[in-house]
């Protein structure tokens, strides 16, 4: 294969973008799209000039197609990796694998039962800013980790638009959870976990997280996710990461990307790193994402995320969930 042909499951949002993205690499093919809503993948369809397929089962049917990109909710993963796995299509999974660290390894044992690639799709291992933190770490620049945290918050219009459909953990969380164990390079071996819901308990939504960590070499850290910032912070989101060793620390924040807009309604800072529209093409890491499956895919080399630290993220998450309900502190087992 010298192009990679592609399928999108699930054309929401993010769906659109992989959609896209796919439609514009030279060494990818967009062939289809499907969506639970036929109107918006007629839509999507219609405008990259690709087919769209009436059901999941007809789109990975397909034998023009060679892999799917998943892009459905949260809770709506199994079936269609399962589905894909069977036809023998590679798949590009969007985050969390799924919900539940059994239906993870579920997806797992398919993909590796019918010998098909699997990519989760942890989009912050593509960002220039984290692989760089990554990489000192790694190579021994700062020494021995002594404590590792990560944080990231959003303004509360985004748990109100998500309501209960999933956990501030599932949706943003779990980002965090990943890019911490990365970097230790070991894992979350005990969490001790605190929730609060204000703010956004009309909508079903917790407000925020705290977590503190052990490490599996002996490092501390903590995690802070919130969904409590006000409606008109200027901001979409606020991340970030300290990792102190013992020759050195690294400080990684993602506030703004250098772009501060003023207008009528107030201040605006866009986002111009995770998918920024330039020249009527996405960019940014979710291209370099994208342009890394394919790649891979076609020459047969490994992936950036192991399928293993994609499901592991899961279960810490489940570990973070029972601490909170429980108000005690949870040891990860494995």
């Amino acid at each position: 294969m010298d192009r990679l042909r592609v399928g999108v499951i699930g054309v929401g949002f993010i769906g659109a973008l992989h959609a896209r993205i796919f439609s514009e690499l030279s060494a990818s093919e967009l062939v289809a799209v499907t969506d639970s809503n036929p109107e918006l993948a007629r839509k999507w369809a219609n405008e990259l000039g690709c087919a769209q397929a009436d059901s999941i089962a007809e789109l990975v049917g397909r034998k023009d197609i060679d892999a799917v990109s998943i892009c459905t909710p949260d809770d709506y993963h199994v079936e269609p990796a399962l589905l894909a796995a069977k036809a023998g299509k590679h798949i590009l999974l969007e985050k969390p694998i799924a919900r539940t660290a059994s239906d993870s390894l579920k997806i797992q044992k398919a993909c590796e039962e019918a010998k098909v690639r699997l990519m989760v799709a942890h989009i912050l291992r593509f960002d220039p800013r984290y692989v760089k933190v990554h990489d000192e770490i790694a190579q021994g620049k700062l020494g021995d980790l002594v404590h590792l945290s990560a944080k990231k918050l959003n303004p509360r219009l985004t748990a109100r638009r998500i309501r209960n459909q999933t956990s501030i953990l599932f949706y943003i969380g779990i980002h965090e959870v990943d890019i911490v164990q990365w970097f230790a390079g070991c894992r979350i071996s005990r969490v001790i976990a605190q929730k609060v819901q204000k703010v956004n308990k009309p909508y079903g939504a917790d407000d925020c997280f705290f977590v503190l960590l052990n490490y599996e070499n002996g490092a501390i850290g903590s995690l802070e996710f919130s969904w409590a910032l006000p409606e008109n912070y200027p901001v979409p989101i606020e991340c970030g990461v300290e990792a102190v060793g013992s020759k050195g620390a690294a400080h990684l924040e993602v506030v703004g990307q250098g772009v501060r807009l003023y207008k009528d309604s107030g201040e605006e800072i866009p986002e111009l790193s995770v998918w920024p529209e330039v020249y009527q093409q996405i960019m940014g890491d979710l291209r370099v994402e994208l342009e890394h499956f394919v790649w891979a895919t076609l020459n047969k080399k490994d992936f950036i995320m192991p399928t293993a630290d994609a499901v592991d993220a899961v279960r810490v998450v489940e570990a973070i969930l029972r601490s909170a309900e429980t108000d005690r502190p949870v040891e990860i087992k494995r």
